[in-house]
């Protein structure tokens, strides 16, 4: 696992993105849970769904200046999650992201008390502008944080 802070260097790069992202006009979509059988509802706008040749019309100002960033040969999956704040840190159930074999890059957009748990006991923040990079065959869960009001990240699956 790697945990890089200053991801993106560029100030300017990283305002707009967070910008855009808690912005009145960009499109999050409900999901009634944050994998099957828990009740931790959040929002998530796909950027690439890995299936088809669908790409986000956001893809450009949110993804480039990520994966510009990332050594990889092949982008499975990108997508922005937003956790609405509850009144505790609310766990959600343990999970891979994909069966196939592939690699995680989470990307803080904010800085919260949420954090993503892995099933090692392995913890990492929510820190803005801070990048985990880990094997995506780790188990591995969203905490959901009770002191902002939103928590939001970019998930992109590559290998």
């Amino acid at each position: 696992m790697e945990v890089i802070p200053n991801f993106i260097e560029d100030k300017s790069i990283q305002d707009s993105i967070k910008s855009l992202l808690f912005g009145s006009s960009f499109d999050y979509y409900y999901l009634p849970n944050t994998i099957d059988g828990d009740n931790n509802y959040f929002f998530s706008h796909i950027l690439h769904d890995g299936k088809t040749e669908h790409y986000s019309s956001h893809f450009q100002n949110i993804l480039i200046p990520l994966l510009g960033r990332l050594k990889f040969n092949y982008l499975l999956r990108a997508k922005v999650n937003c956790y609405p704040k509850r009144n505790e840190n609310n766990k959600g159930n343990f999970h891979v992201d994909s069966p196939e074999p592939h690699m995680v890059g989470l990307y803080s957009v904010n800085s919260n008390n949420g954090h993503t748990l892995f099933e090692d006991g392995t913890k990492v923040e929510s820190v803005e502008n801070q990048m985990v990079i880990f094997d995506g065959s780790m188990k591995h869960c969203s905490v959901i944080q009770s002191d902002a009001n939103i928590r939001v990240n970019v998930n992109i699956n590559f290998r």
